[in-house]
């Protein structure tokens, strides 16, 4: 299979295994009864949390985000337009006056009329025609000043939305977080019953789905992100020095920061299955290989090599996953990503470690006899 063809089928498999899910009657009725009442209870606690926040929000200059100031500004911004469009236009028009006072002068000239008074005559039209394109410039200006002033009133009302619109989203994140980690049992039903009808072993035993908070879980996902954080910051350091003397340093930078944050997210989403786990014997991944190859000679350099194998070395064995199958987990990632969207998660994240399983068993090296089942979906 070609990488494009690999990456489309990352990205197509969870999809797959819903279109496998909704054969089974009682198994789509129990998926949408779980996703919908999630969603439900999802956006109840973000607009009760939102609208609190909102309150906060306009005690701050309460004038300034009343409806009636919120009128008075369009009012004046319009007013200002208004104002500044007349000014421009009476300025055309005097200019075009000039240019014909002095083309009658001109003419008069050719006529034979007397120079002196012709010149007196085009000289006083064109002063009078100054000043009056000076009081018009004054106009436009104060226009414009008032212009500025009502768009930066205005400003306040779109940060208003933005202020709205951002607490909103944020208080469905933390909502979503919430209810899942207290619903987390009923997502491991699907995932068990989707592993079964698609030929899958199951990763968790049969339960009895309940509400609560499984602080075992809540332990080892918080652990799992500190160690993904640091991982990410633990290659920092290389990044800056290999891009030290590189021309567009920030750019490059920059593009090197988010492809390498890009691959440990990849790295995760394997390790949403408990497959990715199991390689005891994995080796080191590509970038400690080229570290160490690199700086095997410089004592300072290869005891940060060192260091970093050390706080590495937990992950080897789904980074040695995901370079067996790095373009099918890439495009499982990017549902993944999605998935992490308000509501979206609901209804896809019972589907990501099943299509990981299936990646990784299609990819996994043969398991020694005997190896006990670490049991469990570990994200």
């Amino acid at each position: 299979m070609n990488r494009l063809a690999e990456l489309v089928h990352g990205v197509c498999l969870p999809f797959h295994l819903l279109r496998d899910l909704w054969k089974d009657g009682a198994l789509r009725r129990y998926y949408l009864k779980v996703g919908v009442l999630q969603a439900i209870t999802i956006l109840g606690l973000a607009v009760l949390f939102t609208g609190s926040g909102k309150g906060v929000v306009e005690t701050v200059g309460p004038d300034e985000w009343s409806e009636q100031h919120q009128e008075e500004v369009s009012r004046e911004l319009e007013e200002a337009r208004a104002e500044l469009e007349e000014a421009e236009a009476g300025m055309e028009k005097l200019r075009k006056l000039q240019k014909a006072a002095e083309g009658t002068g001109v003419l008069a000239r050719m006529a034979g009329a007397d120079e002196e008074k012709v010149r007196a005559a085009v000289e006083h039209a064109l002063k009078e025609a100054q000043a009056a394109e000076d009081r018009r410039r004054a106009a436009r200006d104060a226009a414009e000043a008032k212009r500025e002033q009502a768009e930066k009133l205005a400003g306040k009302h779109t940060v208003r939305w933005v202020i709205y619109w951002a607490a909103l989203f944020s208080m469905l994140q933390l909502a979503q977080w919430i209810v899942i980690a207290l619903s987390r049992d009923f997502h491991t039903v699907i995932e068990r019953e989707v592993s079964l009808r698609t030929g899958l072993v199951p990763e968790d035993e049969p339960l009895t789905p309940r509400v609560w908070l499984n602080l075992p879980w809540v332990r080892t996902k918080m652990r799992r992100r500190w160690r993904g954080l640091v991982l990410f910051v633990l290659g920092a350091p290389v990044f800056w020095l290999a891009t030290r003397w590189v021309p567009w340093r920030d750019e490059v930078l920059a593009t090197l920061m988010s492809l390498w944050g890009a691959w440990w997210f990849v790295v995760f989403t394997a390790g949403k299955s408990s497959l990715a786990w199991r390689e005891e014997t994995a080796g080191e991944p590509w970038f400690l290989r080229v570290w160490n190859g690199l700086t095997s000679r410089v004592p300072v350099l290869s005891s940060y090599g060192s260091l970093w194998t050390n706080q590495t070395r937990e992950v080897f064995s789904p980074a040695a996953s995901v370079e067996r199958r790095p373009w099918g987990l890439m495009g499982l990632a990017v549902v993944r990503a999605l998935s992490s969207l308000p509501l979206v998660r609901c209804f896809l994240r019972p589907l990501i470690p099943v299509a990981a399983a299936h990646l990784l068993a299609r990819a996994a090296p043969a398991a020694p006899e005997g190896l006990p089942s670490t049991g469990g979906t570990p994200g």
